[in-house]
């Protein structure tokens, strides 16, 4: 059977309807925070909620706990502390990026370091330091990587999250 273009384009605007409703219901978007600092963890849990609803968030406060809920929940999008109690989320990133290739890892730190943006460079997908000026960007390209839905009826973006001075 062939459409005609009209109903082409119809059949496929619904598609893409019921695609963008796969990526908002539970299981569509998870993303981990591997964060010990328990004051920025719940500043930037409550920003990414308050901007982003639909996403599923998950915590991790060391190394371990995030190979754990990795290997359990295959998140599309991991925020990675540099200096974890347990292990240099450095390291911890070039494990994860060894093992999962697709899943996206943005280094989120308040050590703004030439080496760790080096090492970085090679191993995660992305690089921020921890304060608020950067935050607009991280929503920036959260936003590139979901379907445009999931954006419906959110505020323009104010300044929520602030630097904790951990790293």
């Amino acid at each position: 059977m062939v459409l005609c273009p009209k109903h082409l384009e119809i059949s496929l605007q619904e598609l893409k309807a019921d695609m963008e409703k796969l990526m908002v219901i539970p299981g569509g978007f998870k993303v981990l925070l591997v964060e010990d600092s328990t004051l920025f963890r719940q500043l930037f849990k409550e920003t990414l909620h308050n901007r982003l609803p639909s996403i599923e968030l998950y915590e991790a406060t060391n190394g371990a706990e995030a190979l754990e809920k990795i290997e359990a929940l295959h998140p599309k999008l991991i925020f990675m502390d540099i200096r974890l109690p347990d292990e240099n989320g450095l390291e911890l990133t070039q494990k994860i990026k060894a093992r999962y290739p697709n899943t996206i890892v943005i280094i989120l730190t308040g050590f703004d370091l030439p080496e760790y943006r080096d090492f970085s460079s090679r191993y995660a997908d992305y690089f921020f330091s921890k304060d608020s000026s950067t935050t607009e960007i991280i929503f920036t390209l959260i936003k590139s990587l979901l379907p445009d839905r999931v954006y419906e009826g959110i505020p323009p973006f104010q300044s929520e999250i602030m630097s904790s001075g951990s790293g």
